[in-house]
């Protein structure tokens, strides 16, 4: 068996001891055997160093402290890289943590020979005051035009705790701007999509605290948002490349067309279509499309293509939007996305395969129903159109697959975004998962 790589973790550490022996016990739960955690402490006047250092005493072959002034978290996590040996690198700040059995994961996934040197997987949000608490970070990276133009969407898809990279990553493109004091995770990300892909790992590895003495409390939604954009301009490439034109154009366009004039559109189009305006209800609807194409098409253009049979389209659409980076699984609060898979283990007793699914009419578009389709190893066994609000079962004989492992997945349509109507939640969700049971004969 090969040794596996040398991780670095780098934790920069000041005045949240009440948080960092969570944070470093989950390093130290993950059982890696060649990983290197270097504390950085600024100079806590707490009980960080003490917490520390009972760390060290544990396990002096992975932990190293050092207490030394810096100039801030980008010149600590600097200070910290500078002396890390690892051939893999990340950072977990004081108040994050690892789940168990993460960092195997990552050895496995970044393969330099392969082209994979930056990997990140899923991350949770945990804490207290927040209504984050309990759902997932977003995580995706389709491209580095969609990671500069981060004003699309309003908020970085990157979940840091989760991020690693190849040392040959951090060597070409440096370390962290020492200047940037919040978004400089973000500003880091935009560097390395220079020159490397994203790979995303559908597990979760990572949590993010949110409490309210963190950074991300001091400011609002609304003033990450403006920073991360100046931190992507700063990074955007020459005025001559092809790229920092089509940053320029979708910038322009994203200061004149605001995500809640999108949605005041559409609530105004909506309305018109109800009362029978249908010549204002087709103005606003364009007014939407112009403000936001993919809102205007989720919200006001579905609906009555449903209602006409042409819900085909939407199929077309639905199918050509899955990629490897779609959420497979099932959020903390129940719901799934279009397409949700899981592996499950059959019994040789085994007869019926059960799922409970509750449909929520109210979460989405007025009126709406949803198709699920229930798939075993890629074969469609069951199809069902539910309009109900309410829980609802699906199930079917398991025959042949009786004392083996098989691969359960549900397609569901459409989905919605809630953000549409109200709120900060960009998910795609469908339906919510209430269980899936394995019946014995």
């Amino acid at each position: 068996m090969s040794t596996l790589p040398l991780i670095s973790i780098v934790t920069p550490s000041l005045n949240q001891g009440h948080f960092l022996a969570e944070t470093l016990q989950s390093l130290l739960d993950q059982n890696y055997p060649n990983l290197e955690v270097i504390i950085q402490d600024g100079g806590s006047t707490d009980d960080s160093i003490a917490v520390a250092e009972r760390f060290v005493a544990r396990d002096a072959k992975t932990f190293r402290l050092y207490a030394e002034k810096d100039r801030g978290q980008a010149h600590a996590l600097n200070l910290g890289f500078a002396k890390a040996r690892g051939e893999i690198l990340g950072f977990l700040n004081s108040d994050d943590t690892l789940f168990p059995g993460a960092l195997h994961s990552v050895a496995r996934a970044i393969d330099p020979m392969a082209g994979r040197f930056v990997v990140f997987g899923r991350c949770l949000f945990t804490g207290e005051d927040s209504p984050y608490v309990g759902v997932e970070h977003p995580s995706e990276f389709e491209s580095r035009f969609e990671h500069l133009a981060i004003w699309t969407r309003g908020h970085n898809t990157i979940p840091q705790p989760s991020v690693f990279w190849h040392r040959r990553v951090w060597d070409l493109c440096g370390g962290l701007n020492e200047a940037e004091t919040h978004v400089l995770d973000y500003d880091l990300f935009c560097r390395f999509s220079r020159r490397f892909h994203f790979h995303r790992v559908d597990e979760l590895w990572s949590t993010y605290r949110m409490h309210s003495v963190s950074k991300s409390a001091q400011r609002t939604e609304a003033e990450v948002l403006e920073m991360s954009i100046a931190a992507s301009r700063r990074n955007w490439p020459p005025f001559w490349h092809p790229l920092h034109w089509r940053l320029a154009l979708s910038y322009w366009n994203y200061q004149r067309h605001t995500h809640e004039r999108a949605r005041h559109s559409a609530r105004l189009a909506e309305k018109a279509r109800a009362e029978g305006r249908r010549w204002q209800a087709a103005v606003l609807t364009g007014r939407t499309f112009v403000y936001s194409p993919a809102m205007a098409w989720r919200r006001l253009l579905l609906p009555p293509l449903r209602a006409s049979g042409l819900d085909w389209l939407e199929a077309l659409v639905w199918s050509t939007k899955g990629s490897a980076d779609t959420f497979v699984g099932r959020y903390p609060d129940g719901w799934i996305g279009p397409v949700y898979h899981e592996r499950i283990s059959v019994a040789a007793e085994a007869h019926t395969l059960r799922v409970t699914l509750r449909h929520v009419r109210g979460a989405g578009s007025r009126g709406r129903s949803v198709s699920v389709e229930l798939f075993l190893n890629g074969r469609r066994r069951e199809k069902r159109t539910v309009g109900l609000d309410g829980p609802f079962k699906m199930e079917t004989s398991l025959g042949s697959l009786r004392g083996k492992s098989c691969l359960l997945e549900l397609r569901v349509r459409p989905y919605f975004v809630p953000s549409d109507r109200e709120g900060e939640d960009n998910r795609k969700l469908t339906v919510q998962l209430v269980g899936v049971e394995v019946v014995a004969a």
